[in-house]
């Protein structure tokens, strides 16, 4: 029996009221990494669009996409999709089945037992690098949250002992390169749900179409007419 990311955030929910949202966290994350890479993403000067992620409840779909596309050209809408996702190996390398093992680092954040707040830490094998990598993280935790501390300094050692073993946590995981029950369920869940779409604008046809892939099945897209306005709603 699989368990949907909505169920798993209802049943972390019941649990832990203070508990991230994978499905909030794994978007957020995602959207944010293709804002960051905008430049890199850009096909030509005239070529602005980038991928956006989006998670569906009611497909039970995370999706990655883009719009819209114009094609003025009369040529094989297939063909079109593939060259562009081709500029874009980090992406169109998810569709090779031989590269399907590979992380995606758009995806982290679905994993959120290796999230510190709002980002991923990093971690080598350099004992002392690592405890200071811990230290800083500390130190801006007291400065992000200096309102919060009391003339309590044993309550104050709490909050700090509570962030410490928090961080200590994900440092162990880390290093050791285990992978917990919940990055396992995630990691199934992701390899079932995961889509990409590319909307195009046929100025030829005056029609719209979205093509399709699934990790891991080629880079050969499944054609549809779709509008992005049909897509929205979802």
């Amino acid at each position: 029996m699989e368990i949907s990311f909505e169920e798993l955030d209802f049943i972390r929910s019941i649990s832990d009221k203070d508990s991230k949202s994978i499905i909030s966290n794994g978007t957020s994350f995602c959207n944010d990494y293709f804002s960051k890479k905008t430049s890199s993403l850009k096909k030509n000067k005239e070529f602005k669009n980038i991928f956006l992620c989006k998670f569906s409840k009611k497909r039970n779909r995370f999706y990655i996409y883009m719009l819209s596309v114009q094609m003025t050209e009369p040529k094989s809408l297939k063909n079109f999709c593939s060259e562009i996702l081709n500029n874009w190996p980090n992406i169109s390398d998810h569709m090779d089945p031989k590269l399907n093992y590979q992380n995606k680092e758009y995806l982290d954040g679905f994993y959120i037992e290796n999230f510190y707040y709002d980002k991923v830490l990093s971690f080598s094998k350099d004992y002392q690098n690592n405890q200071r990598t811990i230290k800083n993280e500390i130190d801006n935790f007291i400065i992000k949250n200096r309102n919060n501390f009391t003339k309590n300094n044993q309550l104050n050692n709490e909050i700090l002992k509570k962030e410490y073993l928090k961080i200590n946590k994900i440092y162990k995981k880390m290093i050791t390169g285990k992978s917990s029950d919940l990055d396992t369920v995630i990691s199934q869940q992701l390899k079932e749900i995961v889509r990409y779409k590319i909307f195009v604008n046929d100025l030829n046809k005056y029609q719209s179409y979205s093509c399709n892939w699934k990790p891991g099945k080629g880079k050969i897209p499944y054609v549809k007419r779709e509008k992005f306005s049909e897509f929205e709603n979802i």
